[in-house]
């Protein structure tokens, strides 16, 4: 508290309005905050010895406008869920209010509408929720690498940091386990004879990702694949 007040009356004597240097001492202790949460992620890090029953799954998904967060699209939707040993721990769910409008053929997609978001907060407004629900885990989603460029772009951008966590393709362990090409979730589901859950939804498609990992997990522990490193051996047969 005593620091935050430092920072307020330094922002002051230079001539900022009390609202604007309010404001500017929040996005500065806000930086600070993720940055020191990125430090601490960094030093958790599982060993490769550690037990896959003993590592916290994340599956993320996120509804995005467009497929470059370098030309500006966005997050409006995100979900997560926390799994170990396969058995759900908890779930995050939030849509966002994008700076730019959600395209038309985005909306079809999702069913997702502006107005549906006009009240949502931003991203910067709960990303310290996100990075604390994400901490100390292993990410797991079907084109996790979409996901996660979308906020390192926007943790780059804002508070010139990135995520620490490991993540892995759901894909590419399906494709390791059963020998076969599973390019889309689609796909997954149809192997497991799964219905989709609110496709194309941010949790819809999360708690369809999970009841895939239930089956993966399983068949996991029938092939022996007990530890980590286990897990990054399979991965390699494919890289």
């Amino acid at each position: 508290m005593e620091r935050s007040f430092h920072w307020l009356n330094r922002l002051l004597s230079l001539g900022l309005r009390s609202d604007q240097a309010t404001a500017i001492g929040s996005a500065f202790q806000q930086e600070v905050w993720i940055r020191k949460m990125m430090k601490e992620a960094r030093k958790q890090t599982y060993s490769l010895e550690t037990p896959l029953s003993d590592v916290i799954f994340i599956l993320l998904d996120t509804e995005t406008t467009g497929f470059s967060p370098q030309r500006g699209d966005e997050i409006f939707s995100l979900a997560a869920l926390k799994t170990k040993k396969g058995e759900s721990l908890d779930l995050y769910c939030s849509d966002f209010r994008p700076k730019r409008r959600i395209p038309e053929h985005v909306v079809a997609l999702t069913g997702i509408t502006n107005d549906d978001v006009a009240c949502a907060p931003l991203l910067e407004e709960e990303i310290h929720h996100i990075l604390s629900f994400l901490n100390h885990s292993i990410l797991l989603g079907y084109h996790i690498q979409h996901d996660v460029a979308f906020l390192n772009e926007f943790l780059s951008r804002n508070y010139r940091t990135v995520l620490q966590q490991t993540a892995i393709e759901m894909r590419k362990i399906m494709e390791c386990i059963y020998h076969d090409s599973f390019p889309t979730l689609d796909d997954a589901l149809s192997f497991y004879h799964l219905t989709p859950i609110d496709r194309h939804t941010a949790k819809g498609d999360v708690m369809s990702l999970f009841e895939i990992w239930k089956r993966v997990f399983t068949e996991l522990q029938r092939l022996q694949i007990d530890t980590l490193h286990d897990l990054y051996a399979l991965l390699s047969q494919r890289s």
